[in-house]
């Protein structure tokens, strides 16, 4: 993991494990990394390379549309970058979202930071942004995923058969949801409402 440094790193929330902060200009190039990084981007739609550049003006992008809303994951106690969190397609008249998570840091996976990344999501989403409905898609060979988005609350909800092509192989696609009413908000250490 590369030893990030900043003068004040903004948090907005916490769990016991991760942070929750704004998306930084200074770590475009660590998210850039993470991108490029083709074992962590197989559970993701898209895996192609990703030239600096391009992630700069996505950055730029993202940061002005109002049907996103970004997070950088932290470790906690260290502060250090591991991934990213995000809500696409917000629909506040429908009162929906899609829920979307990358943990860049190899070595951060399987120690529960993903399912209290989603738990502090929804508990935001939920509480704060006033949401009823958040969804999420998964690839059926994502397994430890699937276990981390069912411990924060998610359900299966549908199954978009052999529609994911990756290593050699047709996969399906699970769709997962959350609502605020079968939602027990305990994720956070900050009051968020």
């Amino acid at each position: 993991m590369e030893n990030i440094k900043s003068k004040e790193i903004n948090i907005n929330f916490s769990g016991k494990l991760v942070s929750l902060g704004p998306l930084r200009s200074d770590l475009v190039p660590l998210y850039n990394r993470w991108n490029n990084d083709f074992q962590t981007t197989k559970t993701l739609a898209t895996t192609g390379p990703v030239i600096l550049e391009e992630e700069i003006a996505a950055f730029k992008q993202i940061s002005q549309n109002k049907n996103f809303l970004f997070f950088t994951i932290y470790e906690k106690h260290t502060l250090q970058p591991i991934g990213n969190t995000f809500l696409s397609d917000i629909n506040y008249k429908n009162r929906t979202a899609e829920f979307n998570i990358v943990i860049g840091e190899k070595d951060s996976r399987g120690k529960g930071y993903g399912t209290e990344v989603a738990k502090l999501v929804l508990d935001y989403s939920f509480q704060t942004l006033g949401l009823h409905n958040i969804f999420l898609k998964v690839f059926e060979f994502n397994k430890n995923a699937i276990r981390a988005y069912e411990k924060a609350g998610f359900i299966r909800c549908g199954r978009r058969r052999q529609a994911h092509f990756s290593r050699g192989q047709k996969w399906d696609i699970i769709y997962m949801e959350a609502l605020a009413s079968e939602f027990e908000s305990s994720a956070c250490q900050n009051d968020l409402h």
